[in-house]
């Protein structure tokens, strides 16, 4: 099966090769970076990267493709040699499922089983899954088509009527395929082979957490606290839209004026001349038409910058106002694509030590999120994101760290729409030499080219307010530095709203934390939980020192506690405990605001990891470090977080 890519056919990774470590299918997305018309814009499988927010319209349709799926697992490779992918292949004995879809979530999980990593036991499950999908198509004249996926997680390989369009390395990334040439009028087949690699070796009884496979082009080069979800575990839809489309409107604001840089892509034969018209209710007025020209196979940026009405109500979280913003190309009287999407009028910038959004001080009182439920794993659904928001709400939370991975689109939209401050992050959690020497070397890595996608992706949001480039990478080693200045330019280079940069460092002053690349000094600390509580009035008092000017952001602390479990308040694993040594915490850090200016809890609900340290073997796969139980149950140290006071000065 050859893989198609703008239907010419690529030599990529062997199907044999799949679970090494390689850097094949990151460089098959071909994520990269061109100037178009003076403007940076992400390229993603040969075509300007689309917009994952856009509104379908009049132009556009967009068709979910939830149910009919069904399901195998492959332990023994067969999958490629029996053409599991192909029409030929009987799937009676396969398992019927609805996408989003999570592996791990199936059946006989035990998550608390390292001895078993057969498909009996999914969540410890490694290896290959294959999903298939039967879909009728009805040709709509003049159209292209694409399949859109918003998120798989790791590894994946796709194939559209027995063709490989494409492979795709990742997790939090939305990315999408051009299926124009092989989608077929009738019935398609649609095959997704899913890949986990496992991180760690083969369990011996009593012996503990079994040792790491150490990785170096993966997303994940030690085994991340987290659990490895594996799946088609976000929705797949199929877009049709016409051959010219505008792929997205980047926007911000400044001195009073809309500045927009408009991405056309024409994907026909012939090139074209339009006329260009923008509309928002947030401008003083309507901007003249803009006549473009584009040529055939080609794209262009067209730049708009117009004066907003003075009384245009601003962005903030108690007030998240967003204006409908609407990109229109027409030929003559024919409407040709339309882009409609919003825009928060709000400006977040660094100020000495202080953070201010829309020029008042603010701090950021936040809580850490992983995007998982106890029912679904992470094959979470619009009303899944909504709950765990309300939690976030309910804790009085006003900031969210999107903990290393890119999210549904359905968090950042409703974060705009409800006041929510976020990080925005795509990877880099426990980096080490070789990683970090590899990818930040390779500018088709899996990091830089996640970086490129996150980057593009949440370019509008006026939620995003900081970007978090990696998590506790190890900064004793000159690579470190090369890795974190690599992060910085990424951002530097492609972030329209110009947003400041902060990563969460491991330690705020110990080897070569690199803060000089900072806008924000960003780091973790554990005080009182896995650190002496004693060091945390030096530290906050040394890091302050050798970073004058600059704010501080405390991007995660916490302890763990059991659901339920009462005790004496220096008796760990019990609420009482955690929930004072967060009062403790919050009576030396309020004396450092500022330059403290945000405070980040880990995290708001206990959610399930690999790491033998968060008590995995006895708790079914679960870290007790939420300020809610896997139950949404609040613990004691919820309400000591609700009520904690953080001064903005």
């Amino acid at each position: 099966m050859a893989l198609l890519w703008l239907g010419l056919p690529l030599a990529l990774a062997s199907p044999a090769d799949d679970l090494a470590d390689h850097p094949r299918f990151a460089h098959a997305m071909d994520v990269r970076t061109q100037l178009v018309d003076g403007v940076p814009v992400v390229f993603h499988y040969g075509q300007v990267r689309p917009d994952f927010d856009a509104a379908p319209g009049a132009t556009r349709s967009r068709t979910v493709l939830a149910e009919g799926w069904r399901f195998r697992f492959d332990p023994d490779g067969r999958g490629e040699a029996e053409d599991w992918g192909g029409a030929r292949t009987a799937t009676d004995a396969w398992t019927a499922v609805t996408v989003p879809h999570c592996w791990d979530m199936m059946p006989g999980g035990r998550f608390n089983d390292w001895s078993d990593r057969s498909p009996a036991n999914p969540p410890h499950y490694n290896g290959a899954g294959w999903y298939r999908l039967e879909f009728h198509h009805e040709p709509s004249p003049g159209k292209r088509h694409r399949l859109e996926f918003l998120g798989i997680p790791q590894r994946a390989r796709i194939l559209l009527n027995g063709d490989e369009v494409a492979l795709h390395e990742g997790g939090g990334q939305p990315f999408s395929i051009d299926v124009t040439a092989q989608l077929r009028a009738g019935l398609n087949l649609l095959a997704v082979k899913v890949i986990r690699r496992p991180n760690h070796e083969a369990a011996r009884p009593g012996a503990g957490e079994p040792p790491e496979i150490p990785q170096v082009h993966g997303p994940h080069p030690k085994a991340p606290d987290l659990w490895p979800y594996a799946g088609i575990t976000r929705e797949v839809a199929l877009v049709a839209e016409n051959p010219v489309t505008i792929r997205k409107a980047l926007l911000r604001t400044a001195g009073g004026r809309l500045e927009s840089a408009i991405v056309i892509a024409n994907h026909g034969a012939e090139p074209r001349r339009l006329e260009l018209e923008l509309q928002s209710d947030a401008l003083a007025g309507r901007p003249a038409a803009v006549g473009v020209d584009i040529p055939a196979g080609g794209a262009r940026a067209v730049r708009i910058d117009f004066p907003l009405r003075p009384d245009a109500a601003r962005w903030t979280p108690a007030t998240p106002a967003l204006h409908r913003v609407v990109a229109s190309l027409r030929q003559g009287e024919t409407l040709v694509d339309e882009w409609t999407g919003n825009l928060g009028i709000r400006e977040f910038r660094v100020d000495g030590p202080r953070l201010l959004l829309n020029d008042r001080p603010i701090f950021l009182k936040g809580v850490a999120m992983v995007e998982e439920t106890r029912s679904r794993g992470a094959a979470l659904l619009p009303e899944d994101h909504l709950a765990l928001l309300r939690q976030c709400r309910d804790a009085g939370a006003n900031f969210i760290r999107l903990h290393v991975t890119q999210r549904s689109p359905t968090v950042y939209r409703e974060a705009d729409r409800q006041g929510f401050l976020l990080t925005g992050e795509w990877g880099g959690f426990w980096y080490r030499e070789a990683s970090m020497d590899a990818q930040t070397r390779d500018p088709r890595s899996v990091f830089q080219s996640h970086a490129r996608c996150a980057i593009w992706d949440l370019a509008n949001h006026p939620s995003v307010v900081l970007w978090c480039t990696h998590n506790e990478s190890h900064q004793f080693c000159p690579e470190y530095g090369r890795f974190v200045a690599k992060a910085t330019e990424l951002v530097r280079e492609l972030d329209w709203q110009r947003r400041p940069v902060s990563w969460a460092a491991w330690h705020p002053h110990m080897g070569q934390p690199e803060f000089r690349h900072a806008d924000v000094v960003g780091f973790n600390e554990y005080r009182g939980a896995m650190d002496p509580f004693e060091r945390l009035e030096p530290d906050m008092r040394r890091v302050t020192a050798e970073n004058p000017g600059k704010p501080l952001v405390i991007l995660e602390n916490g302890a763990w506690a059991k659901p339920g479990k009462r005790g004496r308040v220096d008796e760990k694993d019990t609420e009482d405990w955690q929930a004072d040594l967060l009062r403790r915490q919050h009576e030396v850090l309020a004396r450092h605001t500022p330059p403290l200016a945000g405070y980040t809890y880990w995290i708001l609900v206990d959610y399930r990891s690999r790491k033998f340290y968060t008590a995995n073997p006895d708790n079914n796969g679960y870290s007790n470090m939420g300020l809610y139980g896997p139950d949404g149950r609040p613990k004691l140290a919820r309400d000591v977080f609700r009520d904690l006071a953080w001064p903005a000065r």
